[in-house]
């Protein structure tokens, strides 16, 4: 199964998404992309928009191929690019699944895109992943919307 892995990967966060992505790569039957991993050949010999351009192509194949997006977002703070990739994953009719690392509210937007949604704090993170592919084990990845995966309390736009 391939997963694309969306999330703020700014130097602060990156520790946190890197562990991330090994809690979904311990399974051996899952290929994730990180668009932070992304090497673009050459990349300090050419233009700033032409690198720009690959990554922009690389990120939509890669979101066009996978089987499930995963998005970890804090939130309605969530980055511009992740935002993004998720819109298009939705457009796309992928299986999405985000998980919101905050008790804050959420957008209804993200929220609504989801075909599962959790709340979880940073620290309890990797346990949420360990019971989402847990579920995906025992349900298959094809399970439908149910009240008991949502774990969101609150809801703006």
């Amino acid at each position: 199964m391939n997963i694309y892995l969306a999330g703020d990967c700014s130097t602060e966060n990156r520790y946190n998404m890197v562990q991330i992505a090994k809690a979904f790569r311990a399974h051996e039957d899952y290929e994730v992309y990180c668009p932070w991993e992304l090497k673009i050949e050459n990349a300090w010999d050419i233009p700033q928009e032409e690198w720009a351009q690959k990554v922009f192509e690389a990120d939509i194949k890669a979101i066009q191929e996978c089987d499930v997006f995963v998005m970890i977002t804090p939130g309605r703070e969530s980055s511009s690019g992740s935002n993004w990739e998720n819109g298009y994953a939705y457009a796309l009719n992928k299986r999405i699944v985000i998980i919101q690392i905050t008790d804050k509210p959420t957008s209804l937007m993200t929220y609504s895109s989801a075909n599962e949604f959790y709340n979880s704090s940073l620290a309890d993170c990797l346990d949420t992943i360990k019971e989402i592919l847990s579920d995906w084990d025992y349900y298959g990845i094809e399970m439908r919307r149910r009240k008991s995966y949502y774990k969101c309390e609150t809801i703006l736009t």
